[in-house]
């Protein structure tokens, strides 16, 4: 058993990309068994094979954006490296969601099954296309201040999420987000546009509230068997209610503070189940050097699923009693 608690964490949008899992889906036994079993629920309601999606002739560079696919494509993804971790003897302590990633803590913690948390991922998506207008995402590499300094710059824009110390999102209409990034670069300060194509955590997603409302109240929830750390709410949740749904959603996420809050609490290990890495570096930014908590990552772009998870389990046995 580990001799810190354990969390787990998933990302959101943002984070997804083409290939993603590849080499687990052709390797690792457990992951492939819960993607195809994902597979079959997903591609009745997309009409067309989740997996082929992923896994066919698009390359990691290509944005992987299609709001319909790379919503149910993270929820499975992440869903499916917990079965890995689980099968490898790590059981989390706490689950710690990012935006749609409170989605899949939802279904890990048994909350939400595994076919309400597809369907309402893909109802999402579904919503989001036909009822909002197109939007954009900016990740900054600079402190939220900046905001403050330069309103002009930045007034027509919502911050969706902040994610450590020198990093926050930004969301607007796509050519406010085009001119914004333009300014950045002329100040020298690094900016990469998300591939989201929608308006969450603004009030550019108002217009879905009502049948998003709808959707959730058929949803048979049950009491959570691992407590959800909610970055929307910034407090520990054991009882999903319908309005809490919506809030994962519609306002922004503060990963920063929820994660400084969990850290006055001791020392944890903290384990990235998303595919980028992503949350496993804003992690460690955040960590103070004095800290027993350490932050790991499953898999991300760049390296080789394989290797990643050896590295993970060779990682954690440091932290074994």
């Amino acid at each position: 058993m580990m001799n810190k608690p354990v969390i787990f964490m998933f990302s959101g949008q943002g984070s997804q990309y083409y290939q993603m899992g590849k080499e687990l889906y052709e390797n690792n036994a457990q992951f492939r068994y819960w993607m195809d079993h994902c597979n079959e629920i997903v591609s009745p309601l997309i009409q067309t094979s989740l997996v082929d999606v992923l896994y066919g002739k698009e390359g990691k560079s290509k944005p992987f954006d299609r709001l319909l696919y790379s919503n149910p494509a993270l929820l499975c993804i992440e869903y499916c490296q917990v079965k890995v971790l689980k099968e490898l003897g790590i059981q989390p302590d706490f689950l710690l969601g990012y935006s749609l990633g409170e989605l899949t803590a939802s279904v890990i913690s048994g909350s939400v099954s595994l076919e309400d948390g597809i369907q309402l991922v893909v109802d999402i998506a579904k919503l989001a296309e036909q009822r909002t207008q197109s939007a954009a995402m900016l990740a900054i590499m600079e402190s939220k201040a900046i905001m403050a300094k330069s309103p002009d710059l930045f007034e027509q824009c919502w911050c969706t999420g902040t994610n450590f110390q020198e990093n926050f999102v930004v969301c607007g209409l796509p050519h406010v987000i085009q001119n914004l990034q333009g300014c950045l670069n002329n100040i020298n300060i690094i900016s990469q546009v998300l591939p989201v194509k929608y308006g969450f955590h603004t009030e550019l997603i108002d217009p879905i509230e009502e049948e998003f409302k709808q959707v959730v109240k058929k949803i048979k929830f049950s009491s959570a068997s691992v407590p959800i750390i909610s970055a929307s709410r910034n407090e520990v949740i054991k009882e999903l209610k319908e309005d809490y749904l919506w809030e994962v959603i519609r306002f922004p996420v503060n990963f920063e503070q929820t994660v400084d809050k969990i850290l006055e609490k001791g020392d944890y290990v903290f384990i990235d189940s998303g595919p980028s890495g992503t949350l496993a570096t804003f992690v460690k930014y955040m960590l103070p050097s004095n800290s027993g908590s350490v932050s790991f990552q499953m898999i991300n772009q760049f390296g080789r699923d394989l290797n990643a998870i050896e590295k993970l389990k060779t990682s954690l046995l440091e932290n074994v009693i």
